[in-house]
């Protein structure tokens, strides 16, 4: 009997061994694995990407004259400094012409003071008859009366200029003034070449030998190749944070060049497209190093430091999770078990976020964490 006890026993055991084995098998495929990393403290440093087109700090156009091309003596590409004749132009002599007009607006001049003058001598011979008039009518000389009648006569012949001719006399010297500035602005503008008035390159020649121009294009264009810019636009969120001064990184392959934002446009520009309208703010880097590569119109690509923290706890922006609500979690993992932490963030970068409140250094946390890494969970780290 006692026998049969000891084997019942040791079944019983064994069933229950197995049971506890394969409970334990189950719990450790129920243990997650996850990627980890330590907080850190340093600096953080946060920039607004974007895109941004070269132009030169110094950009000169020079319109054409009216009158035909007779020789151009620069090309695109070629250097020019201040002074360089770069187009001449075949003049006529208009100093005749001006001339003309000022004689013009002399005589208009005598006219005008000859009809004033006439006006004032009728005036004047009109108010005399009246007075020697008055004089006789209180005469009770009968003598008097036939000459009383003959100053009554003559004054009823005169007769002031009317004020339309007058009026007529005023217009024809502002007439003959405008002919006259017109002649001599157009002698001012009659000259004979176009010459450089700033230093570089030139970069658009429409100038053509033997073509007449119309003074309404520029011809030549002369950009400084050397000192360049770059303008970005940007939205009502980030030009909220760019300020004159701030640091830029300008990228071009992989060339990274030092600049800083030189100037912001005082109002925003609207533009409307296919896909609607879209409400800008022009920003102007002033590129610092010398840039050989970079050519005037292209595109680079820009980051502009917006913020920086010298002492910042931060972690990994794959570490963060944002809920509804803008609830940040963050998982930090205690001797293999979850812990969730509610976290207050601070300024953040492509790759890296502050963490003002919540998480301590060196702890560490999961990145990328599951919908299942919740309070409490049981993890494992990953080797690799």
């Amino acid at each position: 009997m006692k026998k049969k006890t000891v084997i019942y026993g040791l079944i019983v055991i064994g069933v229950l061994s197995g049971t506890f084995f394969i409970n334990q098998k189950k719990n450790a495929s129920k243990i997650a694995t996850v990627k980890t990393s330590i907080v850190q403290v340093g600096e953080l440093k946060s920039y607004i990407s974007t895109t941004a087109t070269v132009n030169s700090k110094s950009s000169k156009e020079y319109f054409g004259l009216q009158s035909k091309i007779k020789k151009v003596n620069v090309a695109v590409g070629d250097k020019v400094k201040i002074g360089d004749v770069l187009v001449t132009y075949e003049t006529i002599d208009l100093t005749s012409t001006v001339s003309q007009a000022q004689i013009q607006y002399d005589n208009a001049i005598l006219a005008k003071e000859d009809l004033y003058n006439q006006n004032d001598d009728i005036k004047s011979k009109i108010a005399d008859l009246a007075k020697q008039i008055a004089e006789l009518e209180k005469s009770l000389n009968p003598t008097e009366k036939a000459k009383l009648e003959s100053l009554k006569q003559q004054k009823s012949a005169l007769t002031p200029i009317s004020s339309e001719k007058l009026k007529q006399t005023d217009n024809s010297v502002r007439l003959a003034e405008i002919s006259l500035n017109s002649a001599k602005q157009k002698l001012a503008e009659n000259k004979s070449t176009i010459v450089a008035t700033s230093v570089g390159v030139v970069t658009t020649m429409k100038a053509i030998e033997g073509a007449v121009g119309n003074g309404m294009e520029a011809v030549v264009v002369v950009q400084d190749i050397e000192n360049l810019k770059a303008t970005a636009s940007l939205g009502k969120y980030d030009a909220s944070k760019v300020k004159i001064g701030q640091e830029v990184l300008v990228k071009n392959g992989d060339k990274t060049y030092k600049g800083s934002i030189s100037f912001i446009d005082p109002a925003a520009n609207k533009s409307v497209g296919v896909t609607g309208s879209e409400t800008t703010l022009a920003v102007e880097i002033s590129i610092l190093d010398k840039a050989p590569d970079l050519k005037i119109d292209f595109d680079v690509d820009v980051d502009i430091l917006v913020g920086k923290v010298a002492s910042a706890i931060k972690i990994p922006s794959e570490a963060l999770k944002v809920e509804k609500g803008g609830k940040n979690l963050v998982y930090v993992v205690e001797e293999n078990v979850v812990r969730e932490r509610q976290v207050t963030i601070g300024s953040q970068s492509d790759t890296e976020v502050q963490i003002t409140k919540g998480i301590k250094k060196e702890e560490k946390v999961i990145l990328n964490p599951s919908t299942s890494i919740k309070e409490g969970t049981i993890i494992k780290e990953a080797t690799d």
